[in-house]
């Protein structure tokens, strides 16, 4: 059986990988990031394959949930603290990415890493506020925190892993919170500062296209973004 694979990037994300990859057992490794949890082993059999990854994706972050509470608190304590609904969970993931994945017409196979906001976690365990600095303080610009739900067609996993890396660190958005995932579609909640025109301008700089129609708003992967 193959040892663990390493976090890679989301922009490298490869879909055909080894079975071996996806059952390696052991605890979670160490990360720079004491919210993320890598090495997460996910395999679901379903009525067919998008099914089953869907499923996956909630099995992991069940899975995450339970290893990061073993890295923060301990084995013990972590066996008291009981894990919140999945919809809860959603919210608390900030984003997810595929190490390996291997699907059959009825199985998903994988090893996924899970990032964690930590406010959230922290309010949830008890534990003070996280004290490290905010790499974008000082440049989020001034004016209303508004909440816009965009729909974001997808046409794989990989497409939503991307699309929620080019949210990462864009200064006007405070948060994306999962709302539903789907086989072919994602609702998020941006939590943003300023108004859905300065919000589309920056989603831009990220090769992201924020548009509306009939009052859906809809966030897509920018052609000329496309990795």
């Amino acid at each position: 059986m193959l040892a663990r694979l390493r976090h890679i990037a989301a922009a490298t994300i490869v879909g055909a990988l080894v079975l071996g990859a996806a059952l390696v057992a052991g605890g979670p490794a160490r990360a720079a990031n004491p919210y993320e949890v890598t090495g997460v082993p996910v395999d679901v059999t379903a009525a067919d394959a998008a099914t089953a990854r869907d499923q996956a994706i909630v099995q992991g972050q069940r899975k995450a949930f339970g290893m990061l509470m073993e890295q923060l608190v301990g084995a013990d304590k972590a066996a008291t603290i009981q894990t919140p609904s999945d919809a809860a969970l959603g919210n608390m993931v900030q984003d997810f990415e595929v190490e390996s994945e291997r699907l059959s017409s009825v199985r998903y196979i994988g090893v996924m890493t899970f990032r964690f906001d930590a406010d959230s976690v922290n309010a949830l365990i008890g534990r003070p506020a996280d004290s490290s600095v905010d790499v974008n303080a000082g440049t989020i610009p001034t004016g209303p925190t508004q909440t816009l739900s965009v729909m974001v067609p997808i046409a794989s996993l990989r497409d939503w892993v991307e699309v929620r890396r080019r949210l990462a660190g864009i200064p006007v958005v405070q948060r994306a919170e999962v709302r539903t995932l789907a086989r072919t579609e994602g609702e998020l909640n941006l939590v943003f500062v300023g108004d859905p025109t300065q919000l589309a301008q920056a989603l831009a700089q990220r090769q992201l296209s924020l548009s509306q129609d009939a009052q859906q708003w809809t966030l897509r992967l920018a052609e000329n973004g496309a990795q």
